[in-house]
C-alpha cells in the first residue's frame, strides 16, 4: 500500500462529528459516520423484568442513539439479578445463546442438565432447549447474553445452506450440550507491539472456526497491564462491542478519545482506527461480528498523526 493511499484511507475513516446525549457519545446519526459510540455505565437504559431482575438491551440503545443497524439480527443484553432472582424464559430459542458472567454466580438449568457458572466464565447454550437462570449466591448476579437470530450457516455460506458453520469449518457436528468455558482452559495469545509498550493478552472463549459453535460472531477477553495498551489498528468489515469489566483507561476510536471505566461499553465501527491505553490493570470483554479473522486486522501505527 503506497503512502498516498494510506493517507487517503486514514482521511476517509476519521471524519467525525461528535455529539453527546445522556452519557452517550456518538459520532453521527448514520452507520457510515458513527465510528465510535460510548455508553457509560450510568447511561444504561434498564427495564425492570420483575422485582429481582433488570434487563439492558445494548443493541437497541445503540440503534436508537446512533442510528445504527448492526445486522445479522444480533441481540446483546445485560441481565442484573439480585439475591433470589430466577429467570425462566418462555421462548425455546431456535439458535444458540452465549452468556458471559460479569458478576456473581449463575445456576443454569438447560433441559435436564444443571451447570454452575462463575464470574469470568462463558456458557454456550445449544438451540432448542428449555432454560432456567437462577442467582446462585447471596449477591448480585450479572451476565451478558448474546444471541444471533439469523441462520448462521445461511448468513455466511449461502451455497452450504444445509450445513452448520462447524461442519463447514471443522467437519464437526454442532455442539448439542451446554458448555462452560473459562480462561484456564484457553491458551492466552500474547498480542500487540512490545517495542511501543502496547501489549495485551487475549483469551478467545468462543469462535466458530475454533470449536463446535454454531455462531457468526466470536467472544473473548483482553487483559492489559497498567501503562500498556492495544496499538493502532483497524478491522475491515467487522464491528466490535467492547465492555470494560475491570480497570480504567482511554480508548481512541476514529481519532476521538474516550475515558472508560468499569461497565462502560463502546461500539467500534468496521474500519475505524482504534487504540487503547490502560491507566490501571484492565480486563475487557470483546465481541466481534462477524467473527474475527487475522486477515482483516491491519496495523496502522501513529494513524492520527497524519491528521494532526
Amino acid at each position: 500500500m503506497s503512502a498516498m493511499s494510506v493517507l487517503f484511507r486514514i482521511t476517509l475513516i476519521n471524519i467525525l462529528f461528535i455529539a453527546s446525549f445522556s452519557g452517550i457519545s456518538f459520532a453521527d446519526g448514520s452507520w457510515e459516520g458513527s465510528e465510535g459510540i460510548l455508553i457509560t455505565s450510568d447511561a444504561w437504559d434498564e427495564v425492570r423484568y420483575d422485582e429481582y431482575t433488570t434487563i439492558f438491551d445494548v443493541v437497541s440503545l445503540l440503534d436508537r442513539m446512533g442510528g445504527l443497524s448492526l445486522g445479522s439480527n444480533l441481540s446483546v443484553q445485560v441481565f442484573t439479578s439480585e439475591d433470589g432472582g430466577i429467570l425462566s424464559p418462555d421462548a425455546i430459542l431456535p439458535v444458540p445463546e452465549v452468556i458471559y458472567i460479569t458478576e456473581g454466580s449463575l445456576r443454569l438449568n438447560v433441559d435436564d442438565e444443571e451447570v454452575l457458572a462463575e464470574r469470568g466464565q462463558a456458557v454456550y447454550i445449544p438451540p432448542q432447549t428449555i432454560r432456567r437462570f437462577e442467582n446462585a449466591a447471596n449477591d448480585t448476579l450479572q451476565f451478558i447474553s448474546v444471541i444471533d437470530w439469523a441462520s448462521p450457516a445461511g448468513e455466511i455460506h449461502s451455497s452450504n445452506e444445509n450445513k452448520t458453520i462447524q461442519e463447514i469449518f471443522n467437519h464437526q457436528e454442532p455442539l448439542n450440550q451446554t458448555k462452560v468455558v473459562y480462561e484456564d482452559m484457553i491458551p492466552a495469545l500474547e498480542l500487540g507491539d512490545s517495542g511501543t509498550n502496547r501489549t495485551f493478552r487475549f483469551s478467545r472463549f468462543v469462535h466458530p472456526r475454533e470449536g463446535p459453535y454454531d455462531i457468526t460472531y466470536d467472544l473473548g477477553t483482553a487483559r492489559i497491564d497498567a501503562g500498556s495498551g492495544i496499538p493502532d489498528h483497524y478491522i475491515d468489515g467487522r464491528y466490535q462491542l467492547i465492555t470494560v469489566l475491570t480497570g480504567s483507561g482511554n480508548i481512541s476510536v476514529g481519532c476521538h478519545e474516550y475515558a472508560v471505566s468499569r461497565n462502560d461499553i463502546i461500539y467500534v465501527a468496521p474500519g475505524a482506527v482504534m487504540n487503547l491505553t490502560a491507566s490501571d490493570d484492565m480486563n475487557l470483554l470483546v465481541l466481534t461480528n462477524p467473527y474475527y479473522m487475522e486477515m482483516f486486522d491491519w496495523s496502522m501505527p501513529y494513524a492520527c498523526d497524519y491528521l494532526y
